[in-house]
């Protein structure tokens, strides 16, 4: 039974798994901006070093195939039947939006199809002559306008317009004014009596890609840790998570044992003299450490204890020095010296949880039959809680330990930030000010796969520690 209950956890937690991944991945795609332009200055200089067009366009056909841009977003596609068959394969995006615009203004999917077609051949022609005439330059112009028109009676205009200019210019190139009488027909025909869907047409159409699509190419990613490019420095992004990982755990779990060991102690002495006045004023005190925010507590730690206004005990931030020294020992001790308020920040704030869950414990393990039997055999109250009480009261703390495990791996973003620890929170921080999406959506996938894994975690810890939910299970 317990086998099976596992198993069915973690099936639950790998749907959930899938449900947010698919939510990440189409936030990813929601993110202001075009992805490919993003990569293009990192993978094809020669995008950054021409100005034709036409090398551009095939430099953004280049660095979106490289990247995998050029797939359909998921498995199954859900497109308007207004819309072109093979839209999602029309680079750059931006002409994707235009095509959309004018397939929806006209219902007529494969005119919009020839026309762009007709578009990009009068690329090929006028682009590479745009350096040495005029009216090549012109009319690859003109077309790269269109291409970024989504309103078709603006479009017509242009086309007219440009058409009137290049009539008068007897040294364009052979073939421009067919081009441009080819355009004027497809347009004339698009803009003079939009097409009706007829009764089935309104129904969406469905196309299935298998796993040849964004999605499934993104997952894979993140299974194998494929590398990903930073957008800022070029660097592998999963090489930046894992070198703040480290500093992160340090940090937060330093925080986090000293809670847990401080919060048990006094959570197990004020369930024992539940009542004393010394034991209300140290509640009152742990309370507020608790209301108080963690950058203001921060914030007071540097004036008094830092910035040398009252005291300079410890540094104001960073990890120091630790690089040069030599001896194991010293270069602890400089990084200990560093960690040391940004610790207490983190613990202080979890004390009043901890030990006010682990009193509750406490208080309801006094009100059980067994102590009370217990002392009846005249077993001594510091045996009955050492030996006793203190056991069966740890258990809300596994709890704890599980639910606390995804904050140890994603970092506290405001203490990293203020004190200058490179941890998770703080590469979370400088990447979603810096836009970097390849570093904020691998952060995000990460900790939500620890969160879940780590609840997991906490039911077979509790089961195994607790024969009570064993025999439930049973």
């Amino acid at each position: 039974m317990m086998i099976r209950s596992l198993l069915r956890r973690c099936l639950n937690a790998l749907a959930l798994l899938g449900v947010i991944s698919i939510i990440a991945f189409y936030l990813s795609k929601l993110v202001p901006g075009d992805e490919v332009l993003d990569y293009l200055s990192l993978d094809d200089s020669k995008y950054a070093a021409s100005v034709d067009p036409l090398e551009q366009r095939k430099a953004y056909a280049r660095v979106a195939k490289k990247r995998g841009l050029d797939l359909p977003l998921f498995y199954l596609s859900v497109l308007p039947s207004s819309y072109p068959d093979s839209l999602f394969l029309i680079l750059p995006v931006s002409d994707r939006h235009t095509l959309k615009k004018w397939a929806r203004s006209t219902n007529k999917k494969e005119a919009v199809m020839d026309l762009y077609r007709d578009l990009q051949s009068g690329l090929r022609h006028a682009c590479p002559k745009a350096d040495t005439s005029d009216a090549a330059n012109q009319l690859c112009q003109t077309i790269r306008e269109l291409m970024n028109t989504p309103d078709l009676f603006s479009a017509h205009h242009k086309i007219l317009r440009t058409y009137h200019l290049l009539s008068k210019d007897s040294t364009a190139p052979s073939g421009t004014m067919a081009i441009l009488d080819k355009f004027n027909h497809h347009i004339e025909q698009l803009i003079r009596s939009p097409q009706k869907l007829k009764a089935m047409e309104w129904l969406p159409s469905f196309y299935w890609h298998g796993s040849h699509n964004q999605y499934h190419q993104w997952m894979a990613g993140f299974i194998t840790f494929r590398p990903l490019t930073s957008l800022i420095d070029g660097r592998n992004a999963w090489s930046k998570i894992f070198d703040a990982l480290k500093w992160t755990l340090l940090l937060n779990g330093l925080a986090f044992i000293l809670a847990i060991i401080l919060g048990v102690l006094i959570g197990l002495w004020s369930g024992t003299y539940d009542g004393l006045k010394k034991e209300s004023v140290i509640n009152i005190i742990l309370f507020t450490l608790f209301a108080l925010p963690s950058f203001w507590l921060a914030t007071l730690f540097i004036y008094f204890l830092s910035s040398g206004e009252w005291l300079s005990i410890f540094p104001a931030g960073g990890l120091g020095p630790y690089h040069g020294e030599a001896n194991f020992f010293k270069k602890w001790a400089v990084l200990l010296t560093h960690l040391t308020l940004p610790v207490l920040c983190l613990s202080l704030g979890s004390l009043a949880y901890i030990s006010r869950q682990m009193k509750q414990s406490v208080i309801n393990q006094f009100h059980q039959p067994y102590v009370l039997s217990l002392r009846t055999l005249g077993v001594s109250e510091k045996t009955i809680l050492r030996k006793h009480i203190f056991k069966n009261a740890l258990f809300p703390v596994i709890t704890m330990i599980g639910g606390a495990l995804p904050v140890l791996l994603s970092g506290s973003l405001i203490i990293e930030v203020i004190f200058s620890i490179p941890g998770m929170g703080r590469l979370m921080y400088t990447s979603l000010v810096a836009h970097d999406w390849p570093v904020v959506f691998p952060i995000l996938m990460f900790g939500a796969a620890i969160t879940v894994l780590s609840y997991i975690l906490t039911d077979i810890v509790y089961k195994w520690a607790d024969p009570r939910v064993k025999s439930m299970e049973t």
